[in-house]
């Protein structure tokens, strides 16, 4: 992994430390089995949304890309994130099992409903 020296994170929160709790608190809700959210501002700002409507005993071989996963990205439009700036939502490609979502620009909230509409969609259309 490639390190910024420059990086704005050391030694405090990451600039999108705040769109990840508030992705945390709107994604307890949905009670997905596995979910990993996390802020960084490595070489940009970002938030990382991965996770699997699958628990993890039922991953064949145990397997996070053997489950019905997705991994969304939130990501600032400039290097680094000022709180109020408009945000990229995307879901990562090669994780399209589940099915599409169109990327977007705009308020962070905004992002994080998308985010949440798209998860649910899937819960309620995919139960084995």
């Amino acid at each position: 992994m490639i390190q910024d020296i420059d990086r704005p994170d050391v030694d405090r929160p990451a600039k999108m430390q705040a769109i990840a709790d508030s992705a945390r608190e709107a994604l307890a809700a949905l009670q997905i089995p596995y979910l990993n959210i996390r802020a960084d501002d490595n070489l940009c700002s970002s938030v990382t949304i991965s996770g699997s409507l699958d628990a993890r005993e039922t991953w064949v071989n145990g397997i996070f890309e053997n489950s019905r996963h997705f991994s969304f990205m939130i990501f600032a439009k400039g290097r680094y994130y000022t709180p109020g700036d408009k945000v990229a939502v995307e879901l990562n490609k090669g994780h399209h099992t589940l099915g599409k979502f169109r990327k977007s620009t705009g308020p962070a909230d905004r992002a994080i409903v998308r985010v949440t509409a798209w998860i649910t969609n899937h819960q309620d259309n995919n139960q084995e």
